[in-house]
Parts: C-alpha cells; structure tokens; sequence
C-alpha cells in the first residue's frame, strides 16, 4: 500500500477520529477557560507549590508541584495555568474511547463513550481549573483501561504499569486507594478472583506503595494530619446527603441524558453472559457508590469510575442498533448527546457574562432559584472564581493607611486558606506583606516573623480573638455579588497588641475543615 494511502487511511482510522474529538475538547477549554477569575483552589495550588514538600494536610504533593512548574515556565496568568488541565482533560476523553475499544466497541461506541466523558458537568469542570480533579479524572481512566486489558487479554505485564498509575494518582489524590481497594474487591468477589493468585498483582501493590512512600513519610512525620482534616471536615461541614440525593447528584454530575446508558453498562458487567470477565468492574462500582454513599462523600467523587460503565452501554446500544440496521441512529444519539451538553456547558466552563449566566443557570438547575425574592445565585462551581483582587484590594487600603511604624510590623491573616492565598497572589502588586493563616496547610507554615503587634484580618470574627489584643478595629467590610455567601460581608479588622508572642500562641491556633 503506498504512503499516501497509509497515512489518508490513519488518518480515517478509529484512533485518529478519536484524536480528534480529543483535541476538539482542547479547544474548547482553550476557548473558554480564561473567563472569570482565578480559582480558591487554584490560588492554594499556587501557594502550596511555594511551599514545595512531600504532603499537606488537605490532598498528596503532585498538583502543588505541577502548578510550580506551569508558574516557573509559564507564569501564573490564566492561559499558562489552565493549558495543562485542557490537555490532561483531553487525554481523559482519548483514554475513555480506548476503553470502549478494548471492550470491542466499534468506532460509534468509541466515540460515544469519548463524548459522554466529555459533556458532563463535572467533567467540563474538571478541565477548566488547576485542581487535583482533573489529574484525578485521567488518572482513574487509565487505571481502569488497563485494568480491561488485564481482565480480557490477560497480559500480566500490565499490572506493574497499574501500579505506577496508581502510585501517581495516590500522589495526586488520596481518593485514589478507594479505586484499588475497590477493583481488588471487584476480583475477591468474582470468578476472576484466581487472578490473585499470581505475583503481578502484588507487585503492582508494590510499586503504587513505593511511589506513594514519600506521602506515607511525610504523614507519619507529621502525625498523620490528613486523617485529623478528614476527621475534623466530617464533623464541622459535610452535609447529610441521602441515597436518592446522592443518586441524583451522579444523574446532574455526568448528564442526565446519560443516566439509560451507565445503567445498561452497569448491568452488562454484571451479567453472567460474555461480559462475564467484567465482572469485577461492575462489583467494583457497586462497592464505590455503597461506600462513598455511606461514608455521605460528594457526588463527584464518584464521576471517574463511569468510562467502563459508559463503553458498555454504548456498545449494548450500538449493537442493537446494528442488528435493526438503524442507520440513521449512530448520527441521532451523537447530536442528542451533543445538543444535551451545549445546553449544560455554561453550567461548567465560564462562557457566558455573570449577569446572563445568573438568568440561565435556574432553567438548567432548579437548586439554583432563591424562591419568592425571584433572585438567582452565581453557580457553585463559579462562585470561587470571584472577588479575590477586589478583596486584596480592599485590604491593601487599610493596610497603606496605617502608620509607617504599625505597617513596619503589621501581619495580615486570613480567615481560610482562599483569603491567605489570594494576597499572597496579588499582594506583591498591591504591596502587601506575605499573608499567614491558621487554615488547613497555612498553619503549618507557621507565622512567618510576625509578632502580632498589628494584626489585620480578613473574614475573623470579634469574638474568636479579642480576648488576646489590647484593641480591636473595624477598618472595613468586604462585599461581592458574585462570591459564595461566607466571602461576602467579611470583616477587615485591625488588631493592637497581641497579649501573649504570636509564635507561642499559633500551635492553639490550629483551624483544619
């Protein structure tokens, strides 16, 4: 066959077509994440890679080091931040069809299943921030692709690249021990159990706990502070979700239109029929959602086990299809499918103006209508990508009008590592000091020099710290109509005269949620 034969038939081939969908989904995050601001968590990223270590007390060192190096490169603007979630997120949607491919989907499921991870609202957001989630997202999908390579092939060399995927993703996520306690689960509770009785599985055990090692150390250093934060966050703030709730926020977090297809993906791996060697993927699932439902996890936490699940419903609905030479149907679902997501996407990518996105999200999401004052609140997702600037500025007023000799020794605290971080981000252009926090990773850095003589705060409230200063002022109040509800109306206050040395006061400071 000659060159140009061989390169226009790769170029018609199943792999490129999903290379295409792949890039197209780049595009689309290049397109659109530079709207609004940047993020809570993106600002924590950033300050956290200031503080490069083996672990923090909120999530494992591999996005911290990540946005280090995107900032050491690219700088910190939102383009140069974003770029690197765009491509993992595109890689996630290649990965998801390669799923579907090794479960002998045709190049409609294939496509599909890219699609379906592509269109979801938690999925669009993954790709649009600096976030664990989005290296959480990818490295879930490649986990469980070759998971389905082991489970039909039986290539026992890819466990050890199981482990190292796993590894990485522990580095990324915590979460990431669920996955493998639950494909673990998946294989004791099915036929496929036997598999275990080889070495590989122990060794890809081995090397996910020798890339992960560093994390353990540095927890076990530090007295294992992740598991106080996730002690101290169920008890202070996560809410009571019920099994319908948590069930519906699965349906709202992939697509609703995808609800049919999961569902017959989830019963196919659970059938005795040919799918019978997937077995442990659909116990694996089941475990997942009883686990995190029990455990009242988010809803999203679930959303990077669905590529399996979503590869084969579309290829129980391909085959079908097939069978009734329904030819027009491949090009009906994928427009459906696309049409569904256009009108969800402004839920997850900053594309529209504030003003006209606080009109359209109630139509999409009732949650979101206020009730009998008929005002709508900014979604969720955005409602962090707002008022960090405009609260440093603020800040910065009531800092430049102190005194030269209280500004010399003057400390700026905030009340949540959002707070700290954002004047850390933007204080170097307003001419703040670096801030300090008692919150989360914050109060392990300690308060810097300070001394407490002048103490200006954000978001801290009279009662929790007058009775430790001579004097207390109210310099100003910080407003926004976008953010979310508790960084709206905060406090600036300036406090005089710390009654006892800031350093001996800080290790009963601790703030963890």
């Amino acid at each position: 066959m000659p060159k140009e034969t061989q390169a226009r038939h790769w170029l018609l081939s199943d792999t490129a077509i999903l290379i295409y969908v792949a890039l197209a989904r780049f595009v689309i995050h290049l397109l659109t994440n530079g709207g609004y601001g940047i993020a809570r968590d993106e600002l924590y990223y950033i300050a956290c890679g200031n503080h490069l270590d083996w672990g923090y007390v909120d999530h494992p060192p591999l996005t911290p080091f990540l946005a280090r190096l995107v900032a050491s490169i690219a700088g910190t603007s939102l383009a140069a931040l974003r770029f690197l979630p765009a491509v993992v997120a595109a890689a996630t949607t290649f990965v998801a069809g390669r799923i579907a491919r090794e479960l002998g989907g045709k190049l409609f499921a294939q496509v599909l299943t890219a699609l379906a991870v592509t269109v979801g609202y938690s999925s669009l957001l993954f790709g649009t921030v600096l976030t664990t989630n989005v290296f959480d997202q990818f490295f879930w999908a490649v986990a469980l692709y070759l998971f389905v390579v082991i489970l039909i092939r039986g290539d026992a060399r890819h466990w050890l690249w199981l482990g190292v995927v796993l590894g990485l993703g522990l580095m990324n996520k915590h979460s990431v021990v669920f996955l493998g306690g639950a494909l673990l689960a998946g294989l004791v509770f099915s036929d496929e159990r036997k598999r275990l009785a080889t070495r590989w599985p122990w060794y890809a055990a081995g090397m996910a706990l020798l890339i992960f090692l560093p994390n353990i150390v540095w927890e076990v250093q530090h007295g294992w502070p992740t598991l106080e934060f996730l002690r101290r966050a169920e008890i202070n703030r996560m809410p009571r979700v019920s099994p319908w709730g948590f069930f519906v926020g699965q349906v709202f977090s992939l697509h609703v239109l995808l609800v049919p297809v999961w569902l017959i993906g989830l019963w196919r791996s659970l059938a005795g029929n040919e799918e019978q060697k997937l077995r442990p993927i659909g116990l694996a699932y089941l475990g997942l959602f009883i686990y995190f439902l029990l455990s009242r996890a988010k809803a999203y936490y679930l959303i990077p086990f669905y590529p399996p699940l979503l590869a084969l419903g579309w290829i129980a609905i391909e085959r079908w299809m097939a069978a009734r030479k329904l030819r027009w149907a491949p090009a009906t679902a994928a427009a459906v499918l696309l049409a569904g997501g256009i009108v969800t996407a402004p839920l997850a990518l900053p594309m529209l103006p504030p003003a006209t996105l606080i009109r359209y999200a109630p139509f999409i999401d009732r949650s979101l209508r206020s009730g009998s004052t008929g005002e709508t609140k900014m979604p969720g997702a955005f409602q962090d990508m707002f008022g960090w600037e405009e609260m440093v500025a603020a800040v910065a007023e009531v800092y430049h009008a102190l005194p030269p000799e209280e500004r010399a020794v003057a400390s700026i605290s905030g009340n949540n590592y959002g707070q700290a971080a954002a004047i850390d981000f933007f204080g170097p252009e307003y001419g703040l000091p670096k801030a300090i926090s008692t919150h989360n990773s914050y109060w392990y850095w300690g308060p810097r020099d300070y001394t407490g003589e002048v103490f200006i705060t954000v978001g801290v409230r009279p009662e929790a710290l007058q009775r430790g200063f001579e004097s207390v002022e109210l310099a100003a109040v910080i407003e926004h109509p976008y953010v979310v509800w508790y960084e709206t109306n905060q406090p600036v206050y300036i406090w005089r005269n710390m009654l006892m040395p800031l350093r001996d006061t800080w290790p009963r400071m601790k703030l963890l949620y």
